[in-house]
């Protein structure tokens, strides 16, 4: 074979792998822009830290390692809490689906700044832009490669046994409605001071547990939400309206 047969011989095989690369890229391209922001109520308990959920494109979860990450870390998302994606990476063999900014802790941006003031050099502030980890990820895998022409629809598919996308939270339509501290706070998961109990079940989902009692002959409803390890969160409520939050 002559040299320029030898070159259009490689040409040739080279394009069909150069095509391929495209198409796969298209794929995530596409995936991410659609999946990104959408909402899904989760169908099992998941954990805190970087490890989260794991599944395969069959459809099976590793429950053994699930039980093991919730009883380290402590429960994250409970079963039926509607979450957001919030970021998904591909890997050659796996997925990653991010929930909720994820289930752990992300560097501030300002960790590392310093400021100089007369000459010395002082830590700058501490104002983080990070989001607080409350949620989770899924990793879902495959016995080979990522396939390179997978659709959103067919991810979804995948996704079924650990998220329910036919589910939506209220959030969407009802939060512009709240006053701005409010609106904030649902963002971030968290219960404040003059809620009501429907405003605190959007932000935070259903309690682990509640408690009715009577203090100085006023009824108040205690929730209790159980967080990482041994920590806990705990609203009370007055007349259906949050009068204190502390964690323990």
């Amino acid at each position: 074979m002559t040299r320029r047969g030898i070159i259009l011989a490689v040409l040739c095989l080279a394009l069909p792998a150069v095509g391929l690369a495209q198409a796969s890229k298209a794929s995530e391209t596409e995936i991410i822009r659609k999946l990104l922001a959408e909402e899904a109520a989760a169908r099992v308990d998941m954990p805190l830290g970087g490890e989260g959920v794991e599944v395969s494109e069959r459809g099976e979860i590793n429950e053994s390692k699930l039980k093991k990450q919730i009883q380290k870390n402590g429960l994250s998302i409970q079963a039926g809490r509607v979450v957001r994606v919030t970021n998904v990476e591909f890997g050659s063999k796996n997925i990653d689906i991010e929930l909720d900014h994820g289930g752990k802790e992300k560097k501030r941006l300002t960790d590392h700044l310093q400021v100089s003031v007369g000459g010395a050099s002082t830590p700058g502030p501490q104002q983080s832009s990070a989001p607080k980890a409350n949620g989770s990820k899924i990793s879902l895998s495959f016995s080979s490669k990522v396939p390179p022409d997978l659709t959103f629809d067919q991810l979804q598919q995948l996704l079924v046994p650990v998220l329910d996308f036919t589910k939506k939270t209220i959030v969407s339509t009802n939060i512009d409605a709240l006053p701005p501290e409010f609106k904030e706070a649902v963002l971030a998961r968290e219960a404040v001071i003059g809620m009501d109990q429907d405003t605190v079940l959007l932000a935070m989902g259903i309690p682990d547990r509640k408690t009715l009692e009577k203090v100085n002959g006023v009824e108040q409803e205690e929730w209790q939400y159980n967080g990482r390890g041994v920590k806990k969160t705990f609203v009370t409520f007055e007349n259906n309206i949050v009068v204190g939050v502390r964690e323990y």
